[in-house]
């Protein structure tokens, strides 16, 4: 039997529409959630300022159960772009092993808070399909995911996209079937504690309250980078993500688009480091992202700008709330953009990329998300 009959990961034409599968479980440990902040440099107190998320009421409500049985003293709040990594990860062996591409998210919400220490459990049930011509060797398969704690609360829901192969040498025919309403409402979401004598230096030099921010202004991040292999790696393998594209070196071992987000993330943190992440209305993975380093080996290049990642943010919508007068909404669209360089351009060549037309003034767009953040109004400080 080969190698391959042995990955249990479906091809397109092995789906089910209404089929539920069951991802397993992983528990996120001190280590993993303070050494996911650290790699990605993010500035947001709330997953990595104890202090801060005790005193807007945030407390593991299992401290002594985890102190007892795992030795887990005043576990921290867990980094929300770690929750969505893990989510993520869970699914990748059951949904997207065998992907060409993740195409897209939609309606992704975060439910009760996550703390060191918690267990979380995945399970995805498929919504739609969609292949488009006759006799095609791929499709997409469409999935709702949904991740829980160890109490069975919901702390991750979110649909993706995903492009999927055939079985080798089968083809299947055109069919369409995805689910395409977008039914994320604001009444739905899960919003934080109330925000209270909070301490205006827990803003930093660039941080910023609700009323700060403009409409329509984009705000640019305070540190461009490239991600190298070990931290692409890292991030896969702590989240039990085996997709394989991204260890094969026939695709430049392509970046995992989670990372991406997350550098674009920290990034941007600076000017929002008291935000409480709410909702993704929708998201796209716009072009590959190769490791630095891996890059610069392969094309023999010495160009610190290879594959370096730009974060920004556009403020799209500012949402006042009527029963809370210490937060506001900021509806953004997030932004990764990539500096392509000669050696990024012999890489976009070598894995036979199309979208070259899309660099403009040496840059090429690799992420693009729409979300809603809580941010605290001026009410909220001392």
């Amino acid at each position: 039997m080969s190698y391959q009959n042995l990955i249990s990961s479906k091809h397109i034409e092995e789906f089910i529409i209404g089929e539920e599968l069951h991802h397993g479980c992983v528990q996120i440990t001190p280590f993993r959630n303070k050494e996911y902040i650290k790699k990605f440099n993010k500035s947001f107190l709330l997953g990595s300022d104890t202090n801060f998320a005790l005193s807007i009421g945030y407390k593991d409500p299992e401290e002594e159960i985890k102190k007892k049985k795992f030795n887990i003293s005043q576990p921290d709040m867990v980094s929300q772009g770690y929750i969505f990594n893990v989510g993520f990860g869970l699914s990748v062996h059951d949904i997207s092993f065998n992907a060409i591409a993740n195409l897209s998210y939609k309606n992704l919400k975060y439910g009760v808070p996550v703390y060191e220490g918690d267990v979380l459990f995945g399970k995805s049930k498929v919504i739609g399909i969609e292949v488009k011509k006759d006799e095609a060797s791929n499709g997409s398969v469409q999935v709702r995911t949904t991740i829980s704690n160890q109490r069975d609360e919901i702390v991750l829901e979110y649909v993706r996209q995903v492009l999927l192969r055939t079985s080798p040498g089968k083809k299947i025919n055109k069919i369409s079937n995805l689910e395409n309403q977008n039914n994320l409402n604001l009444s739905d979401l899960n919003l934080p504690n109330n925000y209270q004598n909070l301490n205006l230096k827990d803003l930093g030099e660039n941080g910023k309250t609700f009323e700060d921010f403009e409409e329509n202004k984009i705000y640019v991040g305070n540190f461009e980078k490239s991600i190298s292999l070990v931290d692409f790696s890292w991030l896969q393998i702590s989240t039990l993500n085996d997709a394989s594209v991204h260890h094969n070196p026939k695709s430049n071992f392509i970046g995992y688009g989670g990372a991406i987000k997350s550098t674009v993330e920290g990034a941007i943190s600076s000017h929002l480091p008291l935000t409480y992440f709410l909702a993704m209305t929708s998201g796209s993975h716009d072009a590959p992202t190769y490791p630095g380093n891996i890059v610069q080996d392969l094309f023999d290049s010495n160009d610190e700008n290879d594959e370096k990642i730009i974060g920004s943010f556009k403020v799209l919508e500012k949402i006042d709330l009527e029963d809370r007068s210490d937060i506001g909404l900021l509806k953004i669209e997030l932004i990764g953009d990539k500096i392509v360089t000669e050696a990024g351009l012999k890489a976009y060549e070598k894995a036979g990329f199309k979208g070259v037309t899309n660099i403009i003034d040496g840059k090429i767009r690799v992420l693009t998300m729409e979300m809603i953040l809580a941010v605290p109004k001026v009410s909220a400080f001392k």
